[in-house]
């Protein structure tokens, strides 16, 4: 009897346990980080690299209507990629201990949460169709519903990854998952199945990114129980959640309605400058932003590191971001020449409106990582509706004006709701709306000046031709930024303290060893 109810007690006692140990990660938070930091960025160069290469070659080998068409269906049915996982994800990593009944819990959860999707939204492509006017879009939107199916299916495990600070693992799902989805897109549009590529190019991907999250994750789910403590956990997703609803409403409306009014043409244009605008931030804030939750959530109870964690990844997001968008702006005719080609020169100026929004939203969507690891997620569903509001109100009256307009109106609600957005959403937080200028106000000045000075000596010194402009841009751009940087004062005494992140960060690298002591010595 006795050994019976200790073996009991044991049983009860291993499922009990939490799954991942928060203490050692604040023990070793900044080598955490780091490492994470570069799995992420060598992921995302990768990944940029499979995407441009697919973009350069699908670009000469599909039309800007075919791109359109994709567009207007993904715009309608990008809600699900925002709300499959109902925040549950989110409310996995923020939370202080988990175990492993509560998280087989939520996997049943975004499981059958996913199939309702799949099902809801391949029930809705008649809708779509008729909406648009167009008959093509009715088997394109079933085909293409079926990836949330594998969405819902992996929430759980890229939770836990992430819980766990295991990057490297999630940066090869990325890698892999975006240059196998990339051929299939390539080979298929060369074998002329036009727009039909880019449909099995996104469903081939959530496949191939769902079994190799299960193969590398090392979790399998129980059986879903009553009782285990998900109410909280429910709460804190559906606020997220409902951010994200918010989110994506205000983020695709402008295609929705580029697509009513103008037609695919104008979308796959508009699409097309949005995707070419967004790869420094797949590079730079999205590994960035992707480790600060965990680590933040961490260190929660801890205000004065909190602090001192977030304006340093904050100012350094700044200082690799900021530049790039500002580059991209001034050679922005240059770039869609050569990546994209001739006829989508019309995308260039989308490009040059957007980049002053960018430049600032990326690093103001930081404040959503505090509301969160805060446990504010409450207030952040409110953020949500405010920010969604005015965008909102803003793309409505921009629309008339097609491209350029809707291009217009983004960039000026995105700086109208700006103060009110940080100062909301840093209330009751150990972070200020001071903190957050104090961040990045280097990089923004030093981006600026870099901008104008490029601009100067572009109209004195004109290249022969676009190639020629490009790289004779890739050595000018960064000598005018860094030495911006240390001529502005602090430049030189916040660029030691990033020396210390980068050295830690070259010696993560997978590179021979001679070649990481020749990079660390210089």
């Amino acid at each position: 009897m006795i050994a019976r109810n200790n073996n009991e007690n044991k049983s009860v006692s291993e499922k009990a346990r939490p799954i991942g140990d928060v203490e050692d990660l604040k023990r070793n938070m900044a080598g955490k980080s780091i490492q994470g930091g570069v799995s992420l960025v060598l992921s995302e160069i990768g990944c940029n690299v499979f995407r441009l290469v697919g973009t350069v070659v699908l670009a000469r080998l599909l039309t800007p209507e075919h791109f359109g068409l994709i567009g207007m269906v993904t715009a309608l049915t990008a809600f699900a990629e925002m709300v499959k996982d109902l925040g549950l994800g989110t409310a996995t990593i923020q939370q202080k201990e988990i175990t492993h009944e509560q998280i087989s819990t939520l996997f049943w959860i975004n499981a059958g949460v996913g199939a309702c999707f799949m099902l809801l939204l391949a029930g809705a492509s008649p809708l779509i169709s008729w909406f648009y006017g167009d008959t093509r879009l009715l088997w394109v939107s079933i085909a293409i519903s079926s990836s949330f199916l594998f969405g819902g299916l992996t929430v759980q495990h890229q939770a836990l990854l992430r819980r766990q600070m295991q990057f490297p693992r999630l940066a090869l799902i990325q890698v892999l998952s975006t240059a196998l989805s990339t051929a299939i897109g390539i080979v298929l549009a060369w074998k002329g199945f036009e727009y039909w590529a880019l449909v099995w190019k996104e469903v081939s991907r959530a496949v191939i990114q769902a079994s190799a999250t299960w193969f590398l994750s090392h979790w399998l789910p129980g059986l879903p129980m009553r009782g285990v403590g998900v109410r909280t956990m429910l709460q804190t997703g559906s606020h997220v959640s409902g951010f994200n609803i918010l989110a994506f409403a205000s983020r695709n409306l402008d295609q929705v309605l580029l697509g009513k009014l103008w037609g695919a043409g104008p979308v796959g244009l508009y699409k097309q400058a949005c995707l070419l605008l967004s790869l420094p931030g797949s590079l730079f804030s999205f590994p960035i932003t992707y480790v600060m939750t965990p680590a933040l959530s961490a260190l929660q109870g801890d205000p004065e590191r909190y602090r001192r964690y977030y304006k340093v990844v904050v100012s350094f997001l700044a200082f690799c971001y900021m530049p790039v968008v500002a580059y991209l702006a001034v050679y922005s005719e240059s770039i869609v020449a050569i990546v994209l080609g001739e006829k989508w020169l019309a995308s260039a100026s989308v490009i040059r409106i957007l980049a002053f929004a960018a430049c600032v939203e990326t690093v103001a969507g930081t404040s959503g990582n505090v509301m969160i690891t805060c446990g504010k997620t409450k207030a952040y569903l409110v953020l949500g509706g405010f920010q969604a509001f005015v965008s909102t109100l803003a793309i409505c009256i921009g629309v008339n004006w097609g491209i350029v307009g809707v291009a217009t109106a983004w960039v000026a609600g995105i700086y109208l709701s700006l103060i009110p957005s940080l100062w909301f959403s840093f209330k009751d937080t150990p972070i200020s709306i001071r903190l957050f200028f104090e961040a990045i106000s280097l990089p923004a000045l030093s981006s600026m000046i870099m901008s104008l000075l490029i601009v100067i000596i572009r109209n004195y010194f004109r290249s022969p031709d676009v190639l020629t402009d490009i790289a004779y841009s890739l050595l000018l751009a960064p000598l005018l930024y860094f030495a911006v940087w240390m001529l502005l004062p602090g430049g030189k005494r916040q660029f030691m303290e990033y020396l210390p992140m980068v050295l830690r960060a070259l010696e993560t690298l997978p590179l021979p060893v001679w070649l990481r002591g020749a990079l660390i010595k210089a």
